[in-house]
């Protein structure tokens, strides 16, 4: 060991335009250059171990080596002269000899690089395993056939050295191939056509790059080889140019008499200084029908943009490439048509940070996509929906009502359905609960409606997502939400949302309209909004809201809705026996109806007609709902108006209302004439 100080050791190396050597890291140097370095530095005075490393130097210098390995680690090493807590940094490095390079022994000279305390043994060489804490060489190496074989005495599996030395299998063979089959090889030439690399292809599909060695052989690392486009030559002399993904399509496009061109390394590899060559020209980039290839085609139509003569992007219909269109029957003919039918291309997002911006002009010139509906006019396909009301007011059997009536494509509230698979997430009431639910309605077996009836999965609402993309139902119902989401702060915005959001995904994904019931709150709201318990989010990020309220004459529903026409609070009528579910009149007509009835019963408890004031004070209700009742009365009826009002208020003071026919059989007991009724 010899140790050196950071400054002097760097200063060296710079010197000699050697790699600057960092903490940890090995590096190959000239083993002459390290003697002189050692016997310009070395003094016999202060010590050893500068001499056994001048000793190991030269005779490794004597044994034919050509370059000695440093690795070079930062130690702290106390100053006793100095400052009580003041250390200097030192450097240790320990010095590894390399056997000459052979012929035939490259890949193994790569590998040997990477271990210390290397020496010949035999045929081969030992060295310290990288893969564990070795003192003792325990890792032999040896090449047979091309191939570098490595062993581990320690017992270290070949996967663990690998990983320790960050390489691969196939970096232990001579010609990179790892065992497999050549089925092609592509020239990568400047543009004077001189052989810069190749890209070979193997069977099993694999590609690697290797560039002459200037001895007649292939070294299999390009080591800042200039990368250009496929055939630049040809690229450079043509007019018109296709770019496809990889060589196999350019190839296939040149049996053509096409010229065609792609990047080296395959899709998303496409860099900026591509586009020189292409200036000016006629440009189609064939994209391949995935996602890869789709996204690989718009970054090179991207970087075109605005250097080329015309510039289009062509997805080749019914096949996944040039080279497959052409195996299902393609002609050259039928490619240049697709070719030329094929729109100018123009970018749709330019730099704005993920976000898909389109123009507005061209929102407007695309076609309208028609709405479609689970239930006419309420529940919107790929939606979510939420069903808020009270503690048994009937969320799950509306619930339920709607999965039966979608199952069987038959009407739900008079209207109508889109039938499919309906999927039912019971999750807090019995399984018996809900079987009995469902044969009161008449439910026969036979509807395609898949039931859990237990507590939520551990997976919760992406476990949801997955089932729902894999089985793609009309409608989810979950029952209720909060035993799904899990939600800590019910109040809380943020989470609410948060956990919202993947249903609402899933939804648009799939086409699946996703209900969720939900407890109302416990006060009163104006705003039929704000009726699920806790958070707004839930009323915001939800497509139809649908509010159930239950008092004691009457249920009623009312929804607000993105999309479609507003329900206004209107009557549910249920059947207790069928569990079944329709819709009455409006909430406002009927609660005009019921204040009529008990004018009418006023009334006829009355002994002499009765004034509007009278009335209004006698009887519960909205003065303007009191009002439309008893207009309603008299056009039926049912109750007369004695006297004129005042002028602008002909039902005012001076006006009474009777029911005819008790007031004149009151009237008739007492001997006397009755008043005239209408």
């Amino acid at each position: 060991m010899l140790a050196v100080k950071p400054a002097t050791i760097r200063a060296w190396l710079l010197r000699r335009k050697l790699p600057r050597v960092n903490c940890g890291r090995a590096v190959r140097i000239p083993a002459d250059a390290v003697a002189q370095f050692i016997e310009r530095k070395h003094n016999p005075r202060k010590g050893r171990p500068a001499m056994r490393a001048v000793d190991r130097t030269e005779a490794a210098l004597k044994r034919g080596v050509d370059e000695l390995q440093i690795r070079v680690e930062y130690i702290f090493r106390d100053r006793p002269r100095a400052l009580k807590f003041a250390r200097e940094r030192y450097v240790k490095f320990a010095l590894c000899a390399l056997p000459r390079n052979r012929e035939g022994e490259g890949m193994t000279l790569a590998l040997l690089s990477k271990l210390f305390k290397v020496r010949r043994e035999g045929n081969g060489w030992k060295a310290l395993c990288p893969a564990h804490a070795d003192k003792n060489p325990s890792l032999s190496i040896r090449q047979v056939d091309g191939k570098t074989l490595i062993h581990c005495h320690a017992g270290c599996s070949t996967q663990a050295i690998l990983a320790a030395l960050a390489i691969e299998a196939r970096d232990l063979f001579e010609d990179g191939s790892g065992g497999r089959q050549i089925v092609a090889e592509y020239n990568y030439c400047d543009e004077k056509g001189e052989l810069l690399f190749q890209v070979v292809r193997f069977d099993p599909k694999d590609f690697r790059q290797r560039r002459p060695d200037g001895n007649g052989g292939w070294t299999w690392k390009l080591n800042g080889r200039r990368p250009v486009l496929y055939r630049l030559a040809e690229v450079i002399a043509a007019r018109s140019v296709l770019i496809c993904e990889g060589e196999k399509d350019c190839e296939t496009a040149r049996a053509f008499g096409l010229v065609a061109t792609c990047n080296p390394h395959g899709a998303g590899k496409w860099r900026t200084e591509y586009a020189e060559p292409l200036r000016g020209k006629r440009v189609c980039v064939i994209a391949d029908a995935d996602d890869p290839g789709r996204k690989h085609a718009q970054k090179v139509a991207a970087s075109l943009f605005g250097q080329v003569e015309s510039l289009r992007v062509l997805e080749l219909p019914h096949a996944k490439d040039l080279t497959e269109w052409i195996s299902k029957g393609g002609t050259r003919e039928g490619l240049l048509l697709l070719l030329r039918s094929a729109a100018e291309w123009k970018p749709a997002v330019a730099e704005n940070h993920g976000f898909a911006l389109s123009h507005l002009g061209e929102l407007l010139t695309r076609p309208d996509v028609p709405v479609e509906y689970v239930v006419e006019n309420l529940l919107v396909s790929g939606t979510v929906s939420c069903v808020a009301a009270k503690p048994k007011v009937g969320k799950s059997t509306f619930a339920r009502n709607l999965c039966l009536a979608v199952s069987r494509g038959e009407a739900f509230l008079g209207l109508r359905t889109k039938q499919g698979e309906c999927i039912y997430l019971e999750l807090e009431e019995r399984e018996e609960d809900l079987k009995n639910d469902f044969r009161a309605m008449g439910a026969e077996g036979r509807e395609p409606i898949y039931i859990h009836a237990a507590a939520a999965p551990a997976e919760g609402i992406l476990g949801l997502c997955d089932l729902v993309r894999g089985r793609r139902p009309v409608l989810v119902v979950i029952d209720p939400l909060f035993r799904l989401a899990r939600i800590r702060d019910e109040k809380a915005y943020a989470e609410t949302y948060a956990a919202l959001g993947p249903l609402i995904d899933i939804a648009r994904e799939a086409g699946t309209h996703v209900m969720l019931t939900h407890h109302a709150g416990k006060s009163a709201k104006a705003d039929s909004i704000d009726a699920p318990l806790g958070s707004t989010a839930i009323g915001g990020a939800v497509c139809t809201l649908v509010h159930l309220k239950r008092t004691e004459t009457m249920r009623t529903i009312q929804t607000v809705q993105r999309i479609g026409q507003d329900i206004p609070e209107t009557v549910l009528q249920f059947d207790v026996d069928s569990r079944s579910l329709s819709l009455g009149e409006e909430k406002s007509e009927a609660d005009v109806q019921a204040i009529g009835e008990t004018i009418l019963e006023f009334l006829r408890c009355a002994d002499e007609p009765k004034t509007e004031t009278e009335i209004d004070g006698a009887v519960e209700g909205k003065t303007g709902q009191k009002r439309k009742a008893l207009r309603a009365l008299v056009a039926q009826g049912k109750i007369t108006r004695e006297g004129i009002g005042r002028k602008g208020d002909p039902t005012g003071t001076d006006s009474r209302f009777l029911v005819p026919h008790i007031y004149r059989e009151r009237g008739n007991k007492k001997g006397k004439r009755g008043p005239i009724a209408a």
